[in-house]
């Protein structure tokens, strides 16, 4: 019996040591949830389970894991309108439930932003009456505080450069996602009264003088006819000097009067002073522009427009290519679409090429800046085709028509653009033509005229509303200037004209809107500080506003107040 009992005990000991052996512990991973609104929280634990949650408060995954294995936790949906995020969400098991994960659910924000066009120095802007953004450059701008789905946001101009105006459209609104198109435009703004006095004068030893070439010769410091808008780029000034065939060359606008150019372009030396043509040459050169890096001379008796690549910087410097010609050695003038005749006028910027072409009737455009020459345009104003070039020819059968209309042109002589706007210095019919919109279409008719009360009136007068064959035109895009030419006068809107035959806010070179004297004291035979005689351009390089006076055989500089 005693021997029965122990071999029992034996079988029971053996069957133990076979299948009876304690199974591996397994643990579980969770932790905490805050700042839920609303659920829809989707978690997952090693790419397999997953969880959902509705509220704050703790969660656990039901998968259990073995000690010292891996775990990550990770969010597979987030809730609406909010960002979750996972601290802790790694690691490994270490003898115990995980319960240290930690999930953090914040509102989803988004960003306010867009452009700034035009600022020069500082301009700083506003959201909200909080932060503070300071631009220095054109281009994208992105505020640090960020905005949540639903809440109205406002952006203002806090302060400017000096001498600058912004002004913020799109600026305020509902987030419903990244706020991007909020536009900042800034454009200089000239503060300038009636009848100012010029501070500075080119081409002549003081103020007083007025005659071509200082009553001598052709040289570095004088001037015979400046002759359209001069340019100011990359810290060179260059003057068209059409009397001398030439276009001068400064170092900056002068400080002092009877300044001396730097260099010459379209002659070989300061003291020659020929008609030429060729790569070199000048013909009476005009209308001056350049976008920063390329400059535009509308060289008008060659019947074309010459680019140079990059900006000229010394004598002898030649341009790159030629439009209105097929070569550098033509110079006939044709109605055609590849064709100019004594263009007055050039314009580059924003893309395009713009010019004046003066004794066709119209103005031609590039949408694109060409880069080999003899390029033909895209668009043609003024006429129908490119094949009609008699003014004011409204139905395109050569002859010309008694008055003009919206959409006709008569020696257009002076062109600007912002890319959006287009004004036309309409010569002979002494009116400027602006268009609201860049034209797309031949032909197209203009939004708005000035100097007539209206589209089919033609005569000349003197007046805050009245022009007598205005020259050329400049713009700040908010401030309008022209050069009214046969009344003596520059003439300034302070706000971009809407309607037709707007009236004028300022007035240079007279004392008022109804005189258009020649001399000053008008009994005199000089010319003064404040006088002009055929004014001829526009350069705006704030605070300098330069006007090529070329009946008296000078520029004249001005400075803003």
């Amino acid at each position: 019996m005693r021997i029965g009992r122990l071999g029992l005990v034996g079988l029971a000991a053996l069957a133990a040591s076979c299948g009876g052996e304690d199974k591996p512990a397994r643990f579980r991973v969770g932790g905490t949830v805050t700042g839920l609104a609303g659920g829809g929280l989707g978690l997952q634990l090693n790419g397999t389970e997953s969880l959902t949650r509705e509220a704050d408060g703790p969660f656990t995954f039901q998968q259990q894991l073995e000690d010292k294995s891996a775990y990550t936790v990770t969010v597979s949906a987030q809730p609406a309108e909010q960002d979750c995020t996972v601290e802790g969400g790694t690691g490994k098991v270490a003898g115990a439930d995980v319960g240290s994960v930690q999930v953090r659910c914040a509102m989803r924000t988004y960003t306010v932003g867009g452009t700034v066009e035009g600022v020069r120095g500082t301009l700083v802007l506003g959201l909200d009456g909080g932060e503070q953004l300071p631009v220095t450059q054109a281009g994208r701008f992105t505020f640090t505080a960020k905005r949540p789905k639903g809440s109205a946001y406002a952006v203002s101009v806090l302060s400017t450069a000096q001498g600058q105006r912004c002004s913020v459209t799109s600026g305020s609104g509902t987030v419903t996602g990244n706020v991007e198109g909020i536009s900042v435009r800034c454009h200089d703004w000239f503060e300038l009264v009636n009848h100012q006095a010029a501070q500075v004068v080119i081409g002549q030893e003081n103020l007083l003088g007025g005659t071509a070439n200082q009553g001598g010769t052709v040289g570095a410091d004088t001037l015979d006819g400046p002759w359209g808008n001069p340019v100011l780029a990359s810290g060179r000034l260059y003057v068209s000097d059409q009397g001398s065939n030439r276009v001068l060359g400064f170092t900056g606008v002068p400080a002092a009067s009877d300044a001396s150019a730097a260099f010459v372009l379209g002659q070989p030396s300061f003291t020659a002073s020929n008609s030429g043509a060729g790569q070199a040459g000048l013909g009476r050169p005009g209308g001056l522009s350049s976008d920063g890096t390329r400059l535009a001379v509308a060289d008008a008796s060659n019947s074309r427009v010459l680019l140079h690549a990059t900006l000229p910087a010394s004598t002898g410097a030649v341009p790159t290519l030629v439009i209105g010609q097929p070569d550098f050695t033509s110079t006939t003038d044709n109605c055609a679409r590849a064709s100019l005749a004594f263009p007055e006028d050039v314009f580059i910027g924003h893309g395009k090429l713009v010019v004046a072409d003066s004794a066709n009737n119209r103005v031609l455009v590039w949408n694109t800046l060409p880069t080999t020459s003899g390029v033909q345009a895209d668009l043609v104003l003024g006429q129908g085709s490119f094949t009609t070039c008699v003014g004011n020819d409204a139905d395109g059968n050569g002859v010309k028509d008694a008055t003009p209309t919206d959409s006709t042109l008569w020696n257009p002589t002076g062109v600007w653009t912002d890319g959006t706007r287009l004004v036309v210095a309409d010569n002979y019919n002494h009116r400027v033509l602006i268009w609201n919109q860049f034209p797309t279409r031949n032909g197209q008719p203009a939004d708005v005229v000035v100097g007539q009360p209206g589209f089919t009136a033609q005569g000349f007068g003197l007046s805050d509303t009245r022009l007598n064959k205005p020259s050329y035109v400049n713009a700040t895009g908010l401030q309008l200037f022209v050069a009214d030419f046969q009344n003596n006068r520059v003439l300034v809107w302070n706000q971009f004209p809407t309607t037709n035959g707007a009236r004028a806010d300022l007035v240079l070179g007279q004392p008022d809107f109804v005189t258009a004297n020649r001399y000053d004291p008008p009994t005199g035979s000089l010319p003064s500080a404040r006088s002009l005689y055929q004014p001829t351009g526009m350069l705006l390089a704030w605070p300098y506003l330069l006007l090529p006076d070329s009946g008296n055989n000078r520029v004249l500089v001005f400075q803003s107040r």
